[in-house]
């Protein structure tokens, strides 16, 4: 488990984020979720532009998972999160904005040992919480992990449509 590497910003801090680290949780992302009923492609730069809009994004809060194989250690997934508003105590949380295993690394820890890490580090950071969102109907299964590592469902929401007959 590692951040997303960055750049010396030559004053002694972390600057931007090297983009071949970018590129692999974008490739991470879009082959883990190949199979979601609601999956699209995006580009890469659509994705970082994306996620650059959000207000509570952090290059600090993208980690990248890696498994280790016969050939060598190889990516298996990545989380990106962000920074969420204060609660009512004043303390800022942790969204989790994606979390995706690749299917060659499913099944070996992947998905909580990336979990464990947005968890510690809102610790770190005095966060009040991490959330994220789930399909009830992944077929991954990932509330099951959420359950599993103690997290309680905060609330249910559902997704409706209307087909629109042009005639």
């Amino acid at each position: 488990m590692r951040r997303v590497r960055r750049h010396d910003d030559g004053a002694g801090g972390e600057g931007m984020p090297v983009a071949e680290d970018l590129q692999l949780v974008h490739q991470m992302l879009e082959e883990s979720f190949a199979d979601h009923f609601n999956s699209y492609r995006e580009s890469f730069p659509e994705f970082v532009q994306r996620l650059r809009e959000d207000p509570g994004h952090r290059w600090d809060h993208w980690w990248i998972a890696e498994v280790d194989t016969d050939d060598g250690p190889m990516p298996g997934g990545a989380l990106v999160s962000s920074r969420l508003t204060p609660d009512d105590s004043g303390r800022p949380g942790s969204y989790v904005d994606y979390i995706g295993v690749h299917r060659r690394a499913r099944g070996r820890g992947v998905a909580k040992a990336l979990l464990h890490a947005v968890i510690r580090d809102a610790h770190e950071r005095g966060r009040s919480r991490v959330d994220l969102e789930v399909d009830a109907d992944s077929p991954t299964g990932a509330d099951g992990i959420y359950r599993s590592m103690g997290w309680t469902l905060d609330h249910v929401t559902e997704s409706w449509h209307a087909d629109c007959l042009v005639g």
